[in-house]
């Protein structure tokens, strides 16, 4: 049997579905994005770009492999889809995560469909 990585675009709905049944969000915006608009309950907050777009990868995926394993399902947002998918891209292509969700449009998306959002943790 072979196990093929793949990234899952979903939307707000299934994003919903997939938070519902447990598998882990994790929002890769900055600190002051968190603030400035809210987060998805239960959001998983692990910065992957600092706001000049540097990352400390080596450090990142050691906090994220406590949120995941590779064999484990996930789903990446970010504010508009873009960081996000660059993520999604990395755990499938280098990390070997098998199962990635990214986000598609992103939380302002998820804000703009009036779905619910909470003062961050």
């Amino acid at each position: 049997m072979s196990l093929f990585a793949e990234i899952v675009e979903v939307n707000n709905d299934k994003i919903d579905k997939l938070i519902k049944v447990g598998v882990p969000l994790v929002d890769i915006r900055t600190e002051r994005e968190w603030y400035e608009t809210g987060v998805i309950d239960q959001s998983n907050l692990l910065t992957f770009f600092d706001k000049y777009g540097n990352s400390k990868v080596e450090e990142w995926i050691t906090k994220f492999e406590k949120i995941a394993g590779r064999k484990d399902p996930v789903i990446i947002i970010c504010r508009s889809g873009r960081r996000s998918r660059v993520v999604a891209n990395y755990l499938v292509q280098k990390e070997n995560y098998l199962t990635v969700y990214h986000a598609t449009n992103g939380i302002k998306s998820w804000i703009e469909s009036n779905n619910k959002i909470v003062e961050p943790e």
